[in-house]
């Protein structure tokens, strides 16, 4: 199951759909308190896909609460020192929007393995 966390609806839509594709089980929020509620009611998540900049709270917080599945930081600002810096605060992958089957197999076939 994937949790997908984006500010633009768009964004998250076309994400989970692309998730589906490969038989994923998907819920989709707007913004990391959503994401941070799912997460504090229990809800399990095999992997957490995110943008970097979100509306209410950072996106960086939601490591922060313990959350220790796989995260996938998706994000339009691709420079060096911002991937160091969300490598650094625990995010696993971080990639140039937009979500692509190229960045995304490798990481579902690593979790079903």
């Amino acid at each position: 199951t994937a949790l997908v966390v984006d500010g633009d609806t768009t964004c998250w839509v076309l994400e989970q759909e692309l998730l589906h594709s490969y038989g994923v089980q998907t819920l989709g929020v707007d913004n990391s308190r959503d994401a941070v509620n799912l997460i504090a009611s229990d809800a399990e998540f095999n992997l957490i896909i995110i943008e970097k900049i979100l509306p209410v709270l950072n996106g960086l917080e939601i490591r922060e609460i313990g959350v220790r599945c796989k995260m996938l930081e998706v994000t339009a600002c691709l420079g060096e020192s911002e991937r160091q810096a969300f490598l650094a605060t625990g995010v696993d992958v971080f990639i140039e929007k937009p979500l692509d089957p190229e960045h995304l197999v490798p990481i579902l076939r690593e979790l079903d393995g």
